[in-house]
C-alpha cells in the first residue's frame, strides 16, 4: 500500500470517503504510533493494527464476506464448542487451551442446559477431555447416572425417538462421559448393560454407527462384545463399504469415519483399504461445516495414520469460529453481506490495513451474476469499490454498466429525509472516481435531534463534493460540538462523528479540553467483551459493530489532529 501524506483539507476528505477510522485502541492517544505517516513504503503493522485487523477477521463469514456486529457470533455453543474443540485436539495432537472461568464458562451454557440437560453432561464431558480443565461439578455426575435405566442403558427423555440405534448412541456417549467424571457403574449396573447389549445390537441396522457404539459399550461396561461384530463390520464393507466410500455425502462420509474407528477398536486390517477410505473422508475438503462431522473426520484420519497436515482445512475451519475464549461459535454456518463488508473495507482503508485479501476476491467475484442482476445501484457500487480494493478483475463493461446506475440513481434534490442516501451514492461516486452531479438543495429547519444529524451529513457531504459554498445555513462549530458530546451521552456514535466532522469542515480545532471530555464520553461506549477494538454505536446496543466502531475511531483521528496517509490503491 502507498503512503503518502495530505493536506489537512484533502485529509477531512480523504477521512470522509473512507469513514474515519483512527484511533487509540486502548482509548488513549495513539494515533502517531497507529501508522507511520512519514514512509512512502510499506512498513510493518503496528501492535495496535494487528489487534484490529485479527477482530475484524473474526466478522470473517463462512462465505468470505464479513458481518458487521461482533455480536453475530459471540455466543458459545455447547455442541459446538464439545466438538469444535475435540476436532482440534485430534488435528493437532494437543489439549486445547481456553480463557474462561468455570463460572462464567457455565453460565454461557445454562440456556443449552436446561433445553438439552442429558447432551449437556456429554458435552461437558467432551470439553474437559479436549481442554483439560475441569468444568463438571459432583451433582452432574449423579444426574448424568440417573438417566441410567433398569432395563440397562442410558434414556434422554428430552429425544423424539427411542429407537435401538438411539439406546446404542446414548449409552455410549453417557458411559464415556462418565468414565471421565470418574464414576464407575455398580455391579448390578453393569449386569444390566450387559444383558442389554445384545438385544439392541440384534435391533440396531448392522452399520458402523451402531457396530462402533455397541463395541464402546462393551468395552466401558466390562460387557462382553457380541460374538457377531467383526463379521458384521467385514460384511458391511464388502456389502456397501466400498459404494459408501465413494459417495462424498455428508452421510457417506459419517459412515465411514465410524467404520475406521470401528476397525480401530477390533483390529481389523484395513490395509488394503486405505485409499478409499482416505479419499472418502478427504479432510482438505470436508463435505460438512457440521462440528460433530469434522471431529469424526479428525479421530478417524489420524487412525488411518495419515498425514496430520491434511487436517488442517478442519482446523481453520474450526479455528474461525473461535471466540476470544477460545470456545467455538453457537453460529455455525455464518453469512456475510455486501453491506457490511464494505463496511469492513473503509474501516482497513482509514486504518491502513492491508486490502489485498483472495479470499474475499474469489467471493465477490463468485457474486458477479447476482450482483449485475442487482436492482439496487448502491450494492453494485459497493461490489465495484471492494472489487477495486481486493485487486479482483472487473471487465470494462461491467465497470462502466455499474458506474452508470450508481450516477444515473444519484439523487438530483436533497432534502432532510433523503440527504443520508445522498451522502452514501457521493460516496461511491468519489470511490469509484466518477463526477458527483449537481443537485438542487432543500433548507430545512434543524430543529430535532434527526433534522441536526441531517444537516452534518449535508455539510459533510458538500464538503467531500467539493460544493460547501452552497451550504445554505452554517452553525458554528462551538454549536456542532455541543451538539457531538449531547449524542455521546444518549445519541449514536455516528451521529457524534458527523458532528465533529463538520465542525472541522468548518474550521473547529479541538483544544486539549475538548479532547479530555470528549474522550471520557466516547470511552464508556469501549465495552466490547474479547473485542477491545470495538465500540458500541448506541448505549443500548446489545452488539459492538462496525459501524459504531468506525465512527468511534474517526472521532479519536478528529481529536487527534494526526494526518493520515491514505491511499485509495488496490
Amino acid at each position: 500500500m502507498t503512503r503518502r501524506v495530505l493536506p489537512r483539507t484533502k485529509w477531512l476528505l480523504a477521512l470522509a470517503l473512507a469513514g474515519g477510522i483512527l484511533a487509540s485502541l486502548m482509548g488513549m492517544r495513539l494515533i502517531g504510533n497507529f501508522i507511520d505517516f512519514t514512509d512512502d513504503h510499506r512498513v510493518p503493522l503496528s501492535g495496535q493494527q494487528k489487534q484490529l485487523q485479527d477482530q475484524l477477521e473474526e466478522l470473517r463469514a463462512d462465505d468470505g464476506l464479513f458481518v458487521a456486529a461482533v455480536g453475530s457470533a459471540a455466543r458459545p455453543g455447547l455442541y459446538e464448542s464439545a466438538y469444535g474443540l475435540t476436532a482440534l485436539q485430534f488435528t493437532t495432537g494437543r489439549h486445547v487451551p481456553i480463557r474462561v472461568e468455570r463460572d462464567a464458562l457455565r453460565n454461557d451454557f445454562s440456556d443449552e442446559v436446561r433445553r438439552e440437560p442429558f447432551s449437556s453432561l456429554v458435552w461437558i464431558a467432551q470439553i474437559e477431555s479436549a481442554t483439560e480443565e475441569t468444568v463438571h461439578t459432583r451433582a452432574d455426575a449423579d444426574a448424568l447416572l440417573r438417566y441410567l435405566t433398569p432395563e440397562g442403558f442410558f434414556r434422554d427423555p428430552g429425544s423424539r425417538s427411542d429407537s435401538a440405534s438411539v439406546r446404542l448412541n446414548n449409552t455410549a456417549g453417557a458411559l464415556e462421559a462418565l468414565e471421565h467424571y470418574g464414576v464407575e457403574l455398580r455391579e448390578s449396573q453393569r449386569s444390566a448393560v450387559g444383558r442389554w447389549l445384545p438385544i439392541a445390537d440384534a435391533e440396531a441396522p448392522d452399520a458402523p454407527v451402531q457396530l462402533y457404539h455397541a463395541v464402546r459399550i462393551a468395552a466401558l461396561a466390562d460387557a462382553p462384545v457380541p460374538r457377531t461384530l467383526v463379521a458384521q463390520a467385514r460384511a458391511w464393507w464388502l456389502d456397501e463399504g466400498s459404494d459408501r466410500a465413494a459417495a462424498h455425502t455428508e452421510e457417506s462420509v459419517i459412515e465411514t469415519a465410524y467404520y475406521v474407528l470401528l476397525a480401530h477398536e477390533l483390529n481389523l486390517d484395513v490395509s488394503g483399504q486405505l485409499k478409499s477410505l482416505r479419499g472418502a473422508l478427504n479432510p482438505m475438503n470436508p463435505v460438512s461445516a457440521d462440528p460433530q462431522v469434522l471431529s469424526l473426520i479428525a479421530r478417524a484420519w489420524t487412525r488411518l495414520e495419515a498425514p496430520p497436515a491434511d487436517l488442517a482445512q478442519i482446523a481453520d475451519r474450526i479455528h474461525s469460529r473461535q471466540l476470544p475464549s477460545g470456545l467455538v461459535s453457537s453460529v455455525r454456518q455464518r453469512q456475510g453481506s455486501l453491506t457490511s463488508t464494505y463496511e469492513v473495507a473503509k474501516l482497513r482503508l482509514i486504518a491502513a490495513l492491508p486490502s489485498s485479501d483472495s479470499r474475499l476476491g474469489e467471493a465477490l467475484t463468485a457474486l458477479r451474476a447476482n450482483v449485475m442482476a442487482e436492482p439496487d445501484p448502491m450494492l453494485r457500487g459497493a461490489w465495484l469499490v471492494l472489487m477495486d480494493d481486493t485487486g479482483a478483475h472487473v471487465s470494462p463493461a461491467d465497470r462502466k454498466a455499474i458506474a452508470t446506475a450508481v450516477r444515473t440513481a444519484a439523487p438530483r434534490t436533497v432534502e432532510a429525509h433523503n440527504v443520508d442516501v445522498w451522502n452514501r451514492y457521493t460516496e461511491l461516486l468519489l470511490s469509484l472516481d466518477e463526477p458527483v452531479p449537481s443537485v438542487t438543495l432543500t433548507d430545512w429547519e434543524p430543529d430535532s435531534a434527526q433534522f441536526r444529524y441531517a444537516q452534518t451529513l449535508l455539510i459533510n457531504g458538500l464538503d467531500r463534493a467539493g460544493q460547501l459554498d452552497r451550504l445554505p445555513r452554517r452553525p458554528s462549530p462551538t454549536e456542532l460540538v455541543a451538539r457531538a458530546e449531547e449524542r455521546l451521552a444518549g445519541g449514536t456514535v455516528r451521529e457524534a462523528a458527523e458532528a465533529l466532522h463538520a465542525a472541522g469542515v468548518l474550521g473547529w480545532n479541538p483544544t486539549p479540553e475538548d479532547a479530555e471530555r470528549i474522550t471520557a464520553l466516547l470511552e464508556k461506549r469501549r465495552n466490547c467483551p474479547g473485542a477491545s477494538a470495538f465500540y458500541r454505536d448506541s448505549a443500548k446496543d446489545d452488539e459492538c459493530g462496525v459501524p459504531g466502531t468506525r465512527a468511534a475511531y474517526r472521532i479519536h483521528a478528529l481529536l487527534e489532529g494526526a494526518v493520515p496517509a491514505i491511499s485509495r490503491t488496490p
